[in-house]
């Protein structure tokens, strides 16, 4: 077999296209002669027999020619016949996509005998060169990375009360089958530039969020939304070149990390804009993030010394208030005697507390979004191409 041409692979339709030079020798005893070697085309095939063969995943085929079929025979004087045909063929090639784009695809020609079991004809490649290909090919998505052939019978059982007939074509026994395996691999140039780049740029554009004012609304859901939907765009596009499957593509992996970082971002302006918008501050016994975050999502009222009592109120106003002996020796007690010279905060420091104002937290949680987006997209990416490549 010699391969002219190999054309488009449609991953979307499962073929491809190859143009082949298939030849196909036996011996016949009854065609032996003393002259020389006999040619000719149609006319001295009709006249010969020949084996019947077919394509066994086959999608469309015909012989090739210009005006007249592709189609040379020749007979050596010891009955050896050469058939030879020109055939474009497409087939069916079943393709895993699990790892698109990064798949290698395994692409088979089969040929079998259609009439005759194993018992009547069995075929054979030639032990040299069993099949060869132009150097020149060159194709658009894939490269080919080799070839293999292959000898095995196939089984049709499909009547089991005629198991052991051997004349009733392909309805029982087993028949010999020639398969050749080409070997492609996807060129991911195309969809590294094309998809891969551009979507890593959409989700870093997402994380300008995170510089912006908290209380700009506008700005960062534009942002958000806008580098979603171009991203959601951009992986139709992907999609749509490939066929419906029931497992989960490499892309499609990529699909929901990303879209999950850029969607993180809109949660997160979501969250701090809700921050920002409170008035009242936040006390914490520590400034690191588990007591800051556990403050923000549940916030506390702030405490005060004496309940009841504002502590902006003058000593002369909690004179004047009508409250109980009790309460009005405490008050007089305290007017007597000086405020103490410490601020408010200075004296909650003094107690082992902090405060932090709502728009101070809002801040905050943008800073450390800044650093702890890329770094967790950084390890995400890791595992992808870990896993991917391996």
């Amino acid at each position: 077999m010699y391969v002219y041409f190999i054309g488009s692979v449609e991953a979307q339709n499962l073929k491809f296209t190859a143009q082949i030079l298939i030849k196909y020798r036996w011996k016949d005893p009854r065609l032996e002669h003393t002259g020389p070697p006999m040619n000719g085309e149609e006319s001295l095939r009709d006249k010969l027999w020949t084996p019947h063969l077919y394509l066994v995943n086959e999608h469309s085929s015909r012989i090739m020619g210009s005006g007249k079929e592709d189609i040379l025979v020749s007979i050596s004087p010891d009955g050896t016949v050469l058939y030879s045909s020109r055939l474009r063929v497409t087939l069916v090639c079943l393709m895993d996509l699990a790892k698109f784009p990064f798949d290698n695809q395994f692409c088979p020609l089969e040929l079998e005998s259609w009439n005759y079991n194993t018992t009547q004809l069995i075929l054979h490649w030639e032990k040299d060169t069993p099949i060869l290909i132009d150097s020149k090919i060159q194709l658009t998505e894939y490269s080919i990375a080799g070839l293999s052939t292959n000898e095995t019978s196939n089984s049709y059982s499909v009547f089991p009360h005629v198991e052991n007939d051997t004349t009733n074509s392909k309805f029982s026994d087993r028949y010999s089958c020639l398969t050749v395996n080409f070997h492609l691999q996807r060129e991911v140039g195309h969809y590294i530039m094309d998809y891969y780049v551009p979507s890593i740029l959409l989700v870093v554009v997402s994380w300008v969020s995170f510089w912006l004012d908290p209380n700009a609304v506008p700005g960062r859901i534009t942002l958000g939304t806008s580098t979603m939907l171009t991203f959601i765009t951009l992986s139709r596009n992907i999609a749509s070149s490939l066929p419906k499957v029931s497992y989960i593509k490499a892309t499609e992996y990529w699909f929901i990390m990303c879209t999950g970082f850029i969607f993180g971002s809109l949660v997160e302006f979501a969250f701090v804009n809700t921050i920002w918008r409170r008035r009242k501050t936040v006390e914490l016994k520590k400034k690191n993030t588990r007591h800051i975050l556990k403050s923000t999502l549940t916030p506390q009222l702030r405490r005060k010394e004496i309940p009841g009592i504002d502590r902006s109120q003058s000593c002369t106003s909690l004179n004047n208030e009508q409250t109980s002996s009790q309460l009005t020796l405490s008050v007089e007690s305290i007017c007597q005697s000086p405020f103490p010279a410490k601020s408010p905060q200075e004296a909650e420091k003094s107690k082992g507390i902090f405060t932090m104002t709502p728009q101070e937290i809002a801040n905050w949680i943008d800073k450390r979004s800044r650093v702890g987006f890329p770094a967790l997209f950084l390890v995400c990416n890791l595992f992808y191409w870990t896993l991917l490549l391996l």
